[in-house]
């Protein structure tokens, strides 16, 4: 073939605008296919614009070579006048509009935890009370809970969407239902399930005028039944939302005991006096 046909002429700028069209395509199905893990990177955005960049200059190279089209742009730049031609304004407007047209992923995101009961998502049992903390890297971030029940998280690193991170519940008298829970970072919502902490009733009956242990008293709190040791002592527990409960004890020979006691708290000491004969 004539090296001076029109086709020849030709020939190059097109095999230069086929490469960097497969190119294109090859970056493309890498941010499809790859995209968590480019997010993870923080790569994502690189990759972007490496595709701009190629899908610019293949449909600057092949219009200018195919229907010689021209493009001119002069403008001023630091005291001085700037005069772009041919492809390179065309390659410029395909960039351009892609940065327009489709923005490039933001590199920071937020998260929005609602805390809430063993109930469902609508018991919301922490208003207003407690904090939320999310270890994000070696960072720890740590927030209120609002008057929703939602702890909210500003400006999480892009690198850490769609993982999982350790998150922890400081509150009075509710802990996590699994104690080493962890959550999926997503912008759009995370629940976070928690439950009342069981807290300790314990105490001691004793003779009010011996003061003498006395073993083998019976006691009865809420649902549940036991007997005091050999040294007079007991324990039960309690969740924190029936901390407050009423307590019976009743020994043979002795008057019944009965009042509200309420977990959590120190000891009881619960004196026990003779029955009359």
């Amino acid at each position: 073939m004539n090296p001076s046909t029109p086709f020849a002429r030709i020939r190059t700028p097109l095999l230069v605008a086929l490469i960097s069209l497969l190119f294109g395509l090859a970056v493309l199905a890498v941010l499809l296919f790859q995209a968590e893990r480019l997010v993870r990177l923080g790569l994502i955005g690189n990759l972007w614009y490496v595709l701009l960049l190629l899908t610019g200059l293949a449909a600057a190279v092949a219009l200018f070579a195919l229907f010689k089209s021209y493009a001119r742009y002069s403008g001023k730049v630091l005291s001085g006048t700037l005069e772009l031609g041919g492809p390179a304004v065309l390659m410029l407007a395909v960039v351009l509009l892609g940065f327009w047209l489709v923005p490039m992923p933001v590199a920071a995101f937020d998260v929005t935890v609602f805390v809430h009961g063993a109930a469902g998502v609508g018991a919301q049992v922490l208003r207003d009370r407690g904090t939320v903390s999310l270890f994000i890297g070696n960072d720890q971030r740590q927030e209120r809970i609002g008057a929703k029940g939602e702890a909210r998280f500003i400006g999480i690193p892009a690198s850490f969407r769609g993982r999982r991170v350790p998150v922890a519940v400081l509150a009075e008298d509710y802990e996590l239902a699994e104690p080493q829970a962890q959550v999926l970072l997503d912008p759009e919502a995370v629940y976070l399930k928690v439950k009342p902490k069981d807290l300790p009733l314990s105490g001691r009956v004793f003779d009010a005028e011996t003061q003498q242990a006395i073993p083998g008293a019976r006691l009865t709190l809420a649902d549940q039944d036991g007997l005091s040791d050999a040294n007079g002592r007991f324990q039960f527990t309690l969740p924190a939302d029936k901390a407050e409960q009423a307590l019976r004890i009743t020994v043979p020979g002795y008057a019944p005991w009965s009042g509200r006691v309420t977990a959590g708290g120190n000891a009881l000491s619960v004196p026990l006096s003779r029955a009359p004969h």
